[in-house]
């Protein structure tokens, strides 16, 4: 189907109206943010916009810049999950995982060297239906399925948790200490970590001591979190990120790892090799997401982002870095679900979706090709 008729065809997908002229993507339930993509799951089906030069995008095409949402094709409904990589996606569907896009590594899973996939195929493997969790790295992939962690795609630093390092796998690989009681999986740019029974354990590139154990040495085994063995309930990373973060049952956000922005929230640029408190954030968090080099949180039902803004992706119009959350204007009440990418966030806020940072390949889907301070509308 042609790009111009499946954009037609959206219009059944809980548009509404903005300015006469154009059209405010509504109805959203959840947000996800590839490196320099990000897709949303609309009235059960998938939608996607950004850069699509790897099929990333999903919808038999690719192109440098798709700027506005496009159909995933055939994921029109029973999506209940979507993540983002970085040139790849992922979606549960009724219990199974479909991936599309780059494939140089592995990273979707389907025992294929194909290099690119532009439609949804599914990954072999897991156990059938029975997928609940999906986290999309830069070049790999891991799920949780019955509990268990399954991961696949590059393995150069051992972020497949798998007991070794290097090279590749074309299918899911089960990460041997993680076999029951996992509840959360974030997959950052080379390394990986999963919440099991309320602590955190950690895995693959520890350069920038992402892994949280008190280290720079890498591990292709599961290491804890250092301090974070009971009460988390949340963990997350970013396909661009070299850093981690933590939501604790009191409130509390603890982050580690790559800190040249402020992007931890610790005073200092210095990284941790240990998570560190966020001082400001102490009750209320909801949410976590993690991008390149920055880092954001619902917060009481607003949007609140630190660490990195040259394209402005904590939301401020200034391009000045802060080491403290800041508000996010326009998003201060009403919001659900969170996303950052490389260099953009994204946001759902009574069901419509805001964008803000870098839009070189379209990524904040408003139509446009123009960076953004400020929370834009998709459209």
């Amino acid at each position: 189907m042609p790009r111009s008729a499946k954009r037609m065809a959206l219009a059944a997908l809980a548009f509404l109206g903005c300015g006469g002229s154009s059209t405010q993507l509504g109805g959203a339930t959840a947000i996800a943010a590839g490196y320099s993509h990000t897709c949303a799951i609309v009235g059960g089906g998938a939608l996607c916009w950004g850069d699509d030069s790897e099929g990333q995008v999903g919808d038999e095409l690719t192109s440098t810049a798709t700027t506005s949402p496009v159909q995933v094709f055939d994921l029109t409904s029973g999506v209940s999950a979507i993540a983002g990589g970085g040139q790849h996606t992922c979606a549960i569907v009724g219990g199974s995982l479909e991936c599309w896009g780059s494939n140089y590594y592995g990273q979707l899973g389907n025992n294929s060297t194909s290099t690119v996939a532009n439609v949804p195929l599914p990954v072999l493997g897991l156990p059938a239906g029975g997928v609940s969790m999906v986290s999309a790295g830069y070049s790999h992939t891991c799920a949780v399925a019955g509990g268990a962690v399954y991961c696949w795609g590059s393995n150069a630093s051992g972020q497949l948790g798998s007991g070794t390092a290097g090279g590749t796998s074309l299918l899911p690989v089960q990460v041997p200490s993680l076999t029951v009681g996992v509840t959360a999986i974030a997959a950052g740019y080379a390394h990986t970590c999963a919440l099991q029974n309320g602590g955190v354990q950690c895995w693959g590139s520890n350069a920038k001591g992402e892994l949280g154990d008190g280290t720079d040495t890498d591990s292709d085994l599961p290491v804890p979190a250092s301090g974070l063995s009971s009460g988390v309930l949340g963990v997350a990373s970013g396909p661009g990120s070299q850093h981690t973060c933590a939501l604790l049952s009191g409130g509390t956000v603890y982050c580690w790892g790559l800190n040249d922005f402020g992007q931890i929230g610790a005073p200092s640029t210095t990284m941790s090799p240990v998570p560190v408190q966020v001082p400001s954030l102490t009750a209320g968090v909801s949410a976590l997401a993690l991008g390149g080099t920055h880092s954001c949180a619902v917060v009481n039902g607003g949007a609140l982002c630190w660490g990195n803004n040259d394209f402005g992706q904590i939301g401020t119009p200034s391009t000045t870095a802060s080491p403290v959350p800041l508000p996010v204007g326009g998003l201060t009440s009403g919001v659900s679900s969170i996303a950052a990418g490389g260099t953009h966030t994204c946001a759902v806020a009574g069901g419509a979706v805001q964008c803000f940072g870098q839009d070189q390949f379209g990524q904040l889907g408003n139509g446009a090709l123009s960076d953004s301070g400020v929370p834009v509308f998709v459209q």
